[in-house]
């Protein structure tokens, strides 16, 4: 199954038309999203003139190869690095094709096309090495307010970093109230209030000036934390910036806010893996159990990961980890114990648990998440030991 892609597809005749609903119609592109558009190739640059371009434009002509390379070097003047290029053309010359590829098509197609011909060119264009990259989206959700989702969306994309050692983007999407800006103590000119503002403003360059690198692989995508900027989200802006994201990162950790409308609702069903995290108490195992069988209506067999947080706070009323799975069938896949000094120790100083103290077993415990995550087993550290000799024997 293709990863979210975004495509653009200009067609000109009436056949293509309904080949390219047919594609965007197939179960492959169920988590893309593909419009299907008039005017072909002679349109594309016309759209583009105030937009940014997509990971994919598919454009059809039917005039000479004049027309044909005019049209796309008009194209290739709107359209963004990385933005590949099908072309659906009637002439079937083999120099007409390597002047194509020469000048960055990615693939051109003779009509009549079928649906399952243009699918099988995208799975070969992005299984190509250099494609484009496609980060998975970890999206983190708090049960109940107060859980602790923030904090752990935050160390979990510190750890990945680190684990990976490749880019991570964390983005705090709780405009009102998010506390990115003092849990990483970073100054953030420009937030993700400013990156979704204007959506078809938005590009690689834009996001990058709202981004705060906190390390070599680390980028914050700031929240202003202030609820006289928490306007309006679109489910269209939400999926260009994680469009964006997604190209330039890895792996694109989401922290939302506790609050249920479309575009929280829109997140949670494309996010490759939804992590909730709830307290071990009555009315976090109820909401649990309804956002599980939400989420398992709109996503299938994948459903969201448990994280259960400050265990043992009340031993004596507190539910366990097996109480959460036998009622609502998800197994905590992280069960973090309840360390009020570590957790306010590290936020008052503006770090991470594992800057703050690696060796702490909450630190191990973040990084085995990030492992899990990353699917990949977590790292070991083997500690080299000396054999004794002979001159140890002396020593003593």
């Amino acid at each position: 199954m293709f990863f979210r892609l975004t495509i653009d597809a200009f067609a000109l005749t009436p056949g293509v038309a309904e080949v390219l609903k047919q594609v965007r119609d197939d179960r492959q592109m169920a988590k893309s999203r593909m419009e299907v558009l008039p005017g072909g190739l002679a349109a594309a640059p016309l759209h583009y003139a105030d937009k940014g371009t997509p990971q994919v434009v598919i454009v059809e002509e039917e005039g000479d190869d004049a027309a044909l390379l005019a049209g796309l070097d008009r194209l290739a003047e709107v359209c963004e690095s990385g933005t590949r290029v099908l072309v659906i053309g009637e002439a079937n010359d083999i120099r007409l094709y390597r002047t194509l590829m020469g000048r960055g098509v990615s693939e051109y197609m003779l009509r009549p096309v079928g649906a399952r011909q243009i699918l099988d060119a995208l799975a070969t264009l992005f299984a190509e090495p250099g494609a484009a990259p496609k980060g998975r989206v970890t999206a983190c959700w708090g049960a109940r307010g107060g859980a602790g989702s923030s904090t752990l969306a935050q160390n979990l994309a510190f750890e990945l970093a680190r684990f990976l050692r490749e880019p991570v983007v964390y983005a705090d999407l709780d405009l009102a109230f998010g506390t990115s800006v003092l849990a990483f103590n970073i100054d953030a000119k420009q937030t993700v209030a400013d990156a979704l503002a204007h959506p078809e403003r938005l590009d690689e360059v834009l996001m990058e000036r709202c981004m705060v690198d906190y390390d070599d692989h680390l980028k914050v995508l700031a929240a202003p934390g202030d609820c006289r900027s928490a306007g309006r989200i679109e489910v269209e802006a939400i999926d260009r910036m994680l469009e964006l994201a997604s190209r330039m990162a890895g792996t694109v950790v989401v922290d939302l806010p506790h609050q249920w409308c479309e575009w929280t609702d829109h997140l949670l069903s494309v996010a490759d893996e939804v992590v909730i995290t709830a307290t071990p108490d009555l009315a976090s195992l109820r909401d649990c159990k309804t956002l599980k069988e939400a989420l398992l209506a709109r996503r299938g067999s994948a459903g969201p990961r448990l994280v259960l947080n400050r265990m043992d706070a009340a031993k004596k009323t507190q539910l366990t980890a097996k109480d959460f799975e036998e009622t609502i069938g998800l197994k905590p896949m992280l069960v973090i114990p309840y360390e009020p000094q570590l957790f306010g120790e590290a936020a008052n100083n503006g770090q991470m648990i594992g800057e703050h103290s690696k060796a702490h077993r909450v630190a191990e415990l973040f990084r085995q998440l990030a492992g899990q995550l990353a699917g990949k087993a977590p790292v070991v550290r083997k500690v080299e030991t000396k054999k004794k000799g002979l001159m140890d024997m002396f020593r003593r």
